[in-house]
């Protein structure tokens, strides 16, 4: 039986923690800011993972529900943060969690809301918020020469793959100003699934910002084979469709020269509680 897709990453837990990105504390500290969080200020986190964002709120002094599915991710979370941290950790879905009403100033999910059920999560979030409260959203995309390559491996091996296409900087950022009236529609937009988009979360939340952070790469086959390994599209193949995977993507950057110049873009997306 196949896990359900935010069990996915338990399996793989230390590579995940070892090889994905963490996140820019300037992205950080805007979302703390609009927030008007102060030490010791309740927020909820929605899909912990090893922690990556758990430190940095930890570090902030602020006190973290952190919920998450998998065991495994929680225990390396436990281990990021220290004993001492102002951390609470809650093994379970989300959707399933009991957490208080308006108890939290501020709500964080980073590259996991998208395996929260829309029909649940948009109003749990706008429940969980105190009035005015801020969710942060936080991911990561990319952009480089070889986009459309690399992608054209991936369909190859996994048609399923037509169901997102390469986008460049201006599609992609054009596309999230023009749905700002409405934070779900930001999120699906930039995870391409319609199916993250919910009509009322638009009455919801109002205020959707972006904020972005960006920094230069210069990509190995190595570092996106790693990573590659860590995604629930690769998770979902059989051995030999990994294995053929691999082998395209690390021969189409082996005729590039053996790396290409990848720009990384930290995204956060916040939106203001319209409770």
């Amino acid at each position: 039986m196949t896990p359900e897709p935010g069990l996915l990453f338990d399996g793989v837990a230390e590579e995940y923690d070892r090889v994905r990105l963490d996140y820019p504390a300037p992205l950080v500290d805007t979302a703390c800011s609009l927030a008007g969080l102060r030490p010791e200020s309740p927020v909820v986190e929605i899909g912990c993972g090893t922690g990556k964002l758990t430190a940095a709120l930890a570090e902030r002094a602020l006190h973290v529900e952190a919920v998450d599915p998998g065991v495994r991710m929680v225990v390396l979370a436990r281990r990021r943060v220290g004993r001492s941290a102002r951390v609470n950790f809650r093994i379970g879905r989300f959707e399933d969690v009991d957490l208080p009403p308006a108890g939290f100033e501020a709500a964080f999910s980073a590259t996991a809301f998208h395996w929260v059920d829309p029909s649940v999560g948009w109003a749990k979030v706008a429940r969980l918020l105190r009035p005015g409260g801020v969710f942060a959203l936080l991911t990561h995309v990319g952009f480089s020469p070889l986009d459309e390559q690399l992608h054209e491996v991936w369909t190859d091996v996994r048609p399923k793959s037509l169901e997102w296409v390469p986008r460049d900087r201006r599609t992609l950022f054009d596309g999230i100003e023009s749905r700002l009236g409405n934070v779900s529609e930001v999120w699906a937009w930039l995870n391409q699934r319609d199916v993250l988009a919910r009509e009322e979360a638009a009455g919801l939340f109002t205020d959707v910002r972006l904020t972005t952070d960006a920094s230069e790469e210069q990509e190995t086959a190595e570092h996106l084979v790693a990573v590659t390994r860590t995604t629930s599209m690769y998770l979902g193949l059989d051995a030999s469709d990994r294995e053929r995977l691999e082998q395209g993507l690390a021969a189409v950057i082996d005729e590039a020269g053996g790396s290409f110049p990848l720009t990384v873009y930290a995204v956060l997306i916040t939106a203001r509680g319209a409770g």
